[in-house]
């Protein structure tokens, strides 16, 4: 096998395969597999329940296949300097070489690659943008602890004829309705692992505003086609929990303020919380709320903020990392921050649009 490419192209193409490579995994699995066909170079990594496939024009002087060491390939290419990077790959070495500069890396043998399954099922097409603001919006309260699988995923399901998606890590909760897409595919729920949607993200980051995702599900397994990628991903087996049951009817103490402003004092107060047990306290009031940390290490903050509130005095507690992750999911310019009182979970959405909903636990503090 032999092409040349652009160094940034085959960079973007090789990064974007190698980071579903797992360090874990040894010999070829640990590779990235290239395929030259003609002027097409397709590009393959996997840890062997997310597979990330990108296509890349190149000139193509000699088909074939090679597997490469996935991050050792990547800095090499990286490291070079801009122009038409060379890539001949051998039964036992693969060369790398622009200019005076030539890396010869070892190789894997092809046949010990993992036989991956080819993408098949009904494609389906949605608005990329409407998709990944739904995603960035609740993969956020993914869990991202292996002891609890379930909570590592987002769940797909559908309500309303819209999309729905579930995330949460028991102490927080996101929602998020897309609509006008009622299914992906299949009438059942499917659980989604956080990892592949995290990679979804990167690869929809430079779709144009009207571009459109292809989904392919299978009963074991969902892809993603992204302009010429393809994100395939295992699904989570098991039932998700019946988490919306936890969303109160009603709240009747509700704060609107701006969404900046409020961000801006959050993270100022988060400086001094610095270990797992510190929280910011609020103290909500007519017209304004007080934000407040205090910490026997490091010291104590006040900043106080203007705001529009219904209800009485309160006095609640947050994980900074938790309600500023909340805060920053609104697509508004203010927030509404709804709570019953201080140990009952508190919810987060924008003004008149609750297509997006953050339930958060708080702090008990003495």
């Amino acid at each position: 096998m032999k092409f040349k490419s652009e160094r940034d192209i085959l960079v973007d193409a090789l990064s974007s395969a190698s980071r579903v490579v797992a360090t874990r995994l040894v010999g070829a699995t640990s590779g990235v597999l290239l395929t030259l066909t003609g002027n097409q170079l397709v590009v393959t990594g996997t840890d062997l329940d997310i597979t990330v496939r990108t296509t890349v024009d190149v000139i193509g002087l000699e088909d074939g296949s090679v597997v490469v060491p996935a991050r050792l390939v990547v800095d090499a290419v990286r490291s070079l300097e801009a122009g038409a990077v060379t890539v001949d790959g051998g039964e036992e070495t693969v060369e790398v070489s622009l200019g005076r500069a030539k890396f010869s890396l070892r190789s894997f043998a092809v046949m010990d690659y993992p036989k991956l399954p080819p993408i098949t099922g009904a494609l389906i097409s949605i608005p990329a943008a409407d998709l990944i603001q739904g995603i960035t919006q609740v993969v956020r309260a993914a869990a991202t602890d292996d002891a609890r699988p379930l909570l590592t995923g987002v769940l797909f399901t559908t309500e309303n004829n819209a999309l729905r998606l579930i995330a949460t890590d028991s102490y927080r909760l996101a929602v998020r309705d897309v609509p006008g897409v009622s299914t992906i595919g299949a009438s059942q729920d499917v659980l989604v692992p956080a990892r592949a949607l995290h990679e979804l993200q990167r690869s929809a980051s430079s779709l144009s505003e009207d571009a459109e995702i292809g989904v392919t599900l299978t009963s074991a397994e969902i892809s993603f086609v992204v302009g010429r990628t393809n994100i395939a991903s295992r699904l989570i087996e098991g039932n998700y929990p019946s988490v919306l049951q936890l969303i109160p009817a009603s709240y009747p103490n509700q704060l609107r303020v701006a969404k900046d402003t409020l961000l801006t004092s959050l993270k100022r107060a988060k400086l001094l919380a610095k270990d797992s047990t510190s929280s910011v306290r609020l103290l909500v009031k007519d017209r304004m709320v007080e934000i407040r940390t205090q910490s026997q290490d490091t010291g104590d903050v006040e900043d106080n903020v203007d705001a529009d509130y219904v209800g009485e005095d309160l006095t609640i507690a947050f994980n900074p990392n938790f309600l500023i992750d909340g805060i920053e999911a609104v697509p508004s310019d203010e927030v509404v921050l709804e709570m019953s009182d201080s140990v009952r979970p508190a919810m987060v959405h924008g003004v008149d649009d609750e297509r997006f909903r953050y339930l958060l636990m708080p702090v008990r503090v003495q």
